[in-house]
């Protein structure tokens, strides 16, 4: 990809402060004191599709010439035993909290045991990557198909209200679209007043209102990776890095 060509004074101070009012609406939007509710996930989609897919970031670090990272838990190795075990048909890298408890990851198994490598998600660490790195990372598996986070913005974004509403879908989007129908996260289903609960149902946060997809739950976690931007090492904000959780 070409370098951007360089912009004015005028220009770079104007996308400065809309990368920083852009960060400090994720913050309202996906760090709010309830519960996360969808509205606020289709608003954040937009700007995420912004300075991550779209990459408009470029043109800020192309002024100033400095790296830009994102702390990322690094769960590749147990992506990879996910999708080689067949009782496994949905794994979910998470990083979000639910009723103030951090999840890491989420799946779901066929087996009536846990699987033999569950033990591993206390070694797993987070580290900065660059956004190549974290945009063509795979953080969702169901049944057999691997989706990265790029194509889960793109098309949150695109295709579910966040920038556009679009009924149409390909294949590949019919079978993302099907992983969001089947594991949903959220309130008790007793409680849900907005959204469905999928065929499987995880009532992870008892005061909230709205059942959660996976597709929701990775925007959050983009979000987050953008609240938590590293410029030359150096974060905007303080990552707090806790013990992981299932």
């Amino acid at each position: 990809m070409p370098k951007p060509e360089p912009i004015s004074e005028a220009e770079f101070l104007e996308l400065t402060n809309l990368f920083e009012d852009d960060v400090r609406s994720l913050i309202e939007l996906t760090f709010p004191n309830g519960p996360v509710q969808n509205r606020h996930i289709r608003q954040a989609s937009v700007i995420v599709r912004r300075w991550l897919c779209d990459n408009e970031l470029r043109r800020i670090t192309n002024q100033i010439r400095v790296p830009v990272t994102f702390p990322m838990l690094n769960d590749t190795s147990l992506f990879e035993r996910a999708i080689d075990d067949p009782d496994i048909d949905y794994y979910l890298s998470a990083g979000v909290r639910f009723d103030g408890t951090p999840i890491w990851m989420l799946y779901h198994s066929n087996a009536d045991k846990p699987p033999n490598w569950i033990h591993e998600l206390s070694s797993q660490r987070i580290e900065l990557v660059k956004r190549s790195k974290m945009m063509n990372r795979r953080v969702l598996h169901f049944q057999g198909e691997d989706f990265s986070m790029e194509r889960i913005l793109r098309f949150a974004c695109n295709k579910l209200g966040g920038a556009h509403l679009d009924p149409s879908r390909e294949k590949q989007e019919e079978i993302l679209e099907s992983a969001a129908r089947y594991v949903t996260f959220g309130p008790p289903e007793s409680n849900i007043e907005t959204g469905e609960a999928g065929e499987i149902h995880l009532p992870l946060e008892p005061t909230g209102s709205e059942a959660l997809s996976g597709i929701g739950v990775t925007i959050i976690v983009a979000a987050s990776m953008l609240v938590n931007i590293h410029f030359d090492g150096n974060p905007l904000f303080e990552l707090n890095q806790q013990s992981p959780a299932t």
